[in-house]
């Protein structure tokens, strides 16, 4: 068994890791699915280091590296690496999966990748369909992949409340918004007056052209007890996007939900009908600049 902060890998067979992320660091020893029994493995030899900011396993068939403290699996900060006949292969296992969130544009915080935080929909004025809730212990976090086209400097923002807190306290809280597991920036959240009011935080990010993982975080240094409505990362002059504004990757030769598309107008998402697929299906296409967008 290896741990490495929130990451956790068993080391069942030369060919077989358990991989298990657990952002409150409660890891379950629950059985798995795929591995019964596993208990009752005989033990593998293996080594495992940690350098220049990556842990790497080694078995006899595998190689395994891991982005220390770089949060979630996702496809940059973990590969396993193997021979398959006489070809070496590379592989990356995405779980638990991270939702994308596409720079300038908004990105609805339930829909995130959540550690610890739950969905709760029990206060107005949230856009989709819930909020982010709590984040009441070190550890719980949301996590988002993006891809900047550019290297740069971009804006975080989030809109959330924050009002009398299940601490008794009604204060100025702070969480922690990380790029690829780095050093994090404080993101500052002043009351708001209630949890029906909603208001914009931001915070600096400096992103190398490329993929990423955002994680918003409480670390042991934050307060927390927050509700996060949504998020975005944009440049730094642009104007917080609007519910309008959300969009999906359509990668191409893929099915793409309609109601997952940016709907602008009178075009809306509705399921007062039977078969469809996804969510629902789009209605309101009666007029000129009703309009379903496709992603991109």
């Amino acid at each position: 068994m290896v741990t490495s902060g929130n990451a956790r890998f068993e080391v069942l067979s030369p060919a077989l890791i358990r991989m298990e992320y657990a952002g409150d660091t409660r890891f379950v020893d629950a059985a798995t699915f795929n591995a019964i029994g596993r208990d009752s493995f005989s033990r593998t030899d293996f080594t495992s280091q940690t350098s220049n900011g990556w842990l790497t396993i080694r078995t006899s068939a595998l190689t395994l590296r891991y982005k220390v403290g770089s949060g979630p699996y996702t496809a940059s900060n973990v590969s396993v690496e193997l021979r398959n006949g006489a070809q070496q292969v590379t592989a990356h296992p995405l779980f638990p999966g991270t939702a994308e969130c596409t720079i300038g544009a908004l990105c609805e915080a339930e829909k995130a990748g959540l550690s610890g935080v739950s969905v709760a929909t029990d206060h107005t004025g949230f856009t989709g369909t819930g909020f982010a809730a709590g984040f009441e212990d070190t550890g719980d976090s949301l996590s988002y992949r993006t891809t900047a086209a550019t290297t740069g400097t971009y804006l975080f923002r989030a809109r959330y409340a924050n009002a009398l807190g299940g601490d008794g306290q009604s204060v100025t809280r702070t969480l922690s918004v990380s790029v690829d597991g780095g050093a994090p920036s404080a993101l500052t959240l002043p009351v708001t007056g209630s949890w029906d009011t909603w208001a914009l935080a931001n915070t600096n990010l400096i992103l190398p052209a490329g993929d990423h993982t955002v994680t918003v975080a409480k670390a042991a240094s934050d307060s927390g007890h927050v509700n996060l409505d949504s998020l975005a990362v944009t440049s730094a002059d642009a104007p917080y996007p609007g519910p309008g504004q959300q969009a999906q990757p359509c990668p191409y030769g893929t099915v793409c939900e309609a109601e997952k598309a940016n709907l602008t107008g009178g075009a809306s998402q509705q399921s007062d009908h039977n078969d469809f697929s996804g969510d629902g299906f789009v209605a309101g296409l009666t007029q000129a600049a009703r309009r379903a967008r496709p992603c991109t």
